[in-house]
């Protein structure tokens, strides 16, 4: 038993849920509430309202519960990873700020 946490407990196994995660989530806000509208055409209105950054953002929480979890159940390399994956949305959001 001991053998399976060590095997979750990676950077790897933390970094792409947490990648991942807001991607899916984004995929799910749209298919609940707008699929009535082409995909592409539905990021172009975020995009010209200035809110594609923003629902990007939101749509990071679930890593948070991710994060915690992954605390709680010691698996602190992974923890690490979903840590890293919410830096790089982090940096996407200054830097589109920027711009």
């Amino acid at each position: 038993m001991a053998g399976i946490g060590t095997n979750i407990n990676k950077l790897k196994f933390g970094f792409w849920p947490g990648l991942l995660l807001p991607l899916i989530m984004f995929l799910v806000m749209y298919l609940a509430r707008y699929n009535e509208v082409h995909f592409a055409e539905y990021v172009q209105n975020l995009w010209r309202f200035n809110m594609l950054v923003k629902l990007l953002t939101l749509c990071v929480l679930p890593n948070l519960l991710l994060f915690l979890l992954l605390i709680k159940r010691k698996y602190d390399l992974a923890a690490r990873g979903v840590l890293l994956a919410t830096f790089l949305y982090a940096f996407f959001v200054i830097v589109s700020k920027a711009l």
